[in-house]
């Protein structure tokens, strides 16, 4: 039993000493933990609202970019960087992407089920798991496989509890629909 926790703890010294071991990698996983953060709190704050069609085609193509900045990082390395794990990775992460393009335009899964495949938290966290192992900062062992799950459970459980504390913007507070859509147009005619 004391091997499995030894196993679990190198796996997670592997996960948080990854962005220390090459800092320039902080150019991009910076960003993305901003956006995600942003993100969560605009969602926990107008509970009302939730994440629509154009929101998760927008989260589809942004996965399918991180997946071409990936390979790119991958071959312009002369393949250095180069394994078939990552190779494989990035192909399941672009396949989830089409899956979620795909999705976002036909409508044919059901919201309540299709929203929570085009989260912000499981797509932000694929980011990052993407951006450390093509740029060789973590490899996927089974012990570090296990902790992503583990760490992934973890914050969802902070993101509940944020979303207990975080309070609610009050009604009447700009989120209600036109339905025009954010285009300026809302007020023509109007003097």
């Amino acid at each position: 039993m004391a091997e499995i926790w030894i196993n679990i703890l190198a796996g997670f010294k592997e996960i948080f000493s990854a962005p220390f071991r090459d800092p320039s990698i902080l150019w991009l996983l910076i960003p993305i933990m901003m956006f995600w953060f942003v993100l969560e709190i605009y969602f926990d704050k107008y509970k009302g609202e939730k994440i629509g069609w154009n929101t998760a085609l927008g989260y589809g193509l942004s996965m399918f970019w991180i997946v071409v900045i990936s390979l790119k990082t991958l071959f312009e390395n002369n393949f250095e960087l180069f394994s078939i794990d990552k190779l494989l990775f990035l192909i399941l992460i672009a396949l989830y992407s089409v899956f979620i393009i795909y999705v976002s335009f036909t409508h044919r899964l059901k919201e309540k089920i299709f929203f929570l495949f085009a989260s912000p938290s499981l797509i932000y966290y694929l980011f990052g798991i993407a951006i450390l192992l093509v740029h060789d900062l973590i490899s996927l062992s089974l012990w570090v496989i296990i902790d992503l799950v583990i760490l992934y459970i973890i914050i969802l459980i902070i993101e509940f509890i944020l979303r207990k504390l975080i309070p609610v913007a009050p009604s009447g507070s700009g989120t209600e629909d036109t339905g025009i859509g954010n285009t300026g147009l809302g007020d023509i005619g109007k003097f």
